[in-house]
């Protein structure tokens, strides 16, 4: 399973459910003294194409650390290690560690339920990616640590561009120069009819609002502002940017309205032959080979240059009151070790947290991972890290949609969903 397969209707019920509960609290367990040989309990989400790396570096761990009893737990799903947690932390029965998607533990750390593990590790915080590390970071303190990160570019379909009279080595720089590419790629039947999108913009909601938070910040724009505590994404860098996104659309005609809306995997356009560029993580690459696309990957323009790209981290988490706290902030050092993020980063093919890891020559060498790394760096070392994120949204893509379907203006629809994140903002 992906890192984008969540769905985030349900994502955002899973997370105001996650706030409800934990709003009711619990009889807090008072700090403890353990032996070394107490049990480790790790409940994981490296699942799926994850899954051999996390496998990896718990016998790695075993190995190193015999003295402490590593028991694991693997959840395919990420709702259900949400539901478990949650039942877990009210009932005082919480794993020592955990591994997730970043915006759950951001939900239970504003319930003062977390470990400040920048206080706990003994790390260097400096030597780890600060985009990736922002995304634990709240009310001013670090409360998950990532294991690795996505990052976003402009995936392509080379044999496409060739086709088109385009150079794959010499991709968009700006976004005039992205319209060209978009315009050139579209193939359309004699009746106007679609048959290849020159770039399929989303298929869901959480798609709508990465390409809308893309082109912001290629406008110069940001979600939130510097303290998070207002909307910034309504002003005119957003217009700006949505009124590109819905130029493309309705004058340029690169895609169609609608085209693609599913549940993506070999299935959706660009895999099946019929869109030639896509905004494109990490997950894309194994599903775009193994459907047979000549696949690639660009970093994504700014409006004037430059480059700008968003981070999307799996994070470690400790609960405050976790019984074997010693050994849960141990893996996690072990983890950060630049031999242990290479491996993980190698086998997953995702972007390690660990600087030095990320240039590492292993790292490197693999083709797709080294550029998932080159557009890991252009994103921002700031991040809209706030409990209420999944809100959020879902907020933006609808606005994004009600635009870009005609249903009112783009200033009217980024407005309206402005005042809304403001009321949840104000709310705390």
């Amino acid at each position: 399973m992906s890192d984008k397969s969540l769905t985030l209707s349900r994502r955002e019920l899973l997370l105001g459910v996650a706030a409800s509960s934990l709003a009711l609290g619990f009889a807090g367990v008072s700090s403890r003294a353990f032996g070394q040989d107490q049990q480790l309990v790790f409940w994981s989400q490296f699942a799926g194409s994850k899954r051999a790396a996390g496998e990896a570096l718990e016998t790695a761990f075993k190995a190193a650390h015999p003295e402490r009893n590593l028991v694991s737990t693997l959840y395919a799903e990420p709702p259900q290690l949400n539901e478990k947690i949650l039942t877990s932390i009210n009932g005082n029965t919480a794993p020592d560690l955990f591994v997730q998607h970043w915006d759950y533990n951001l939900t239970y750390a504003a319930g003062d339920r977390m470990l400040d593990l920048g206080e706990a590790l003994d790390v260097d915080m400096a030597a780890l990616d600060p985009s990736l590390l922002a995304y634990g970071h709240i009310n001013g303190a670090q409360y998950s640590i990532p294991m690795y990160g996505t990052s976003r570019g402009i995936g392509f379909n080379r044999a496409y561009v060739i086709e088109a009279g385009l150079d794959p080595e010499a991709p968009p720089t700006t976004w005039a120069e992205f319209r060209d590419w978009a315009i050139a790629l579209t193939k359309r039947h004699e009746s106007g009819l679609l048959e290849r999108a020159g770039f399929s913009m989303f298929h869901n909601d959480l798609e709508a609002w990465e390409v809308f938070t893309l082109f912001l910040q290629g406008a110069g724009g940001t979600l939130l502002n510097e303290d998070l505590s207002a909307p910034t994404f309504a002003g005119p860098e957003g217009v700006k940017a949505l009124t590109f996104l819905h130029g493309l659309l309705h004058e340029d005609k690169v895609t169609d309205l609608g085209f693609g809306l599913g549940p993506g995997g070999l299935a959706s356009p660009f895999n099946s032959g019929r869109a030639s560029m896509i905004i494109a993580g990490n997950y894309s690459t194994n599903n775009a080979l193994r459907a047979g696309i000549e696949f690639d990957l660009a970093p994504i323009p700014k409006e004037n240059g430059g480059y700008t790209s968003l981070v999307d981290p799996f994070c470690y988490a400790v609960p405050r009151d976790a019984r074997n706290v010693e050994g849960a902030v141990e893996f996690i050092a072990f983890a950060l070790t630049p031999e242990q993020q290479v491996a993980f980063a190698v086998e997953s093919k995702n972007v390690p947290v660990l600087k030095s890891a990320q240039q590492d020559p292993a790292v490197q060498a693999d083709p797709y991972l080294a550029k998932f790394v080159e557009t890991a760096s252009y994103a921002p070392a700031e991040a809209p890290a706030i409990p209420a994120f999944s809100r959020l949204v879902t907020i933006i893509a609808r606005a994004v949609q009600e635009a870009m379907f005609n249903r009112t203006s783009v200033e009217d629809a980024l407005a309206a969903a402005a005042n809304e994140v403001q009321t949840i903002l104000d709310r705390g």
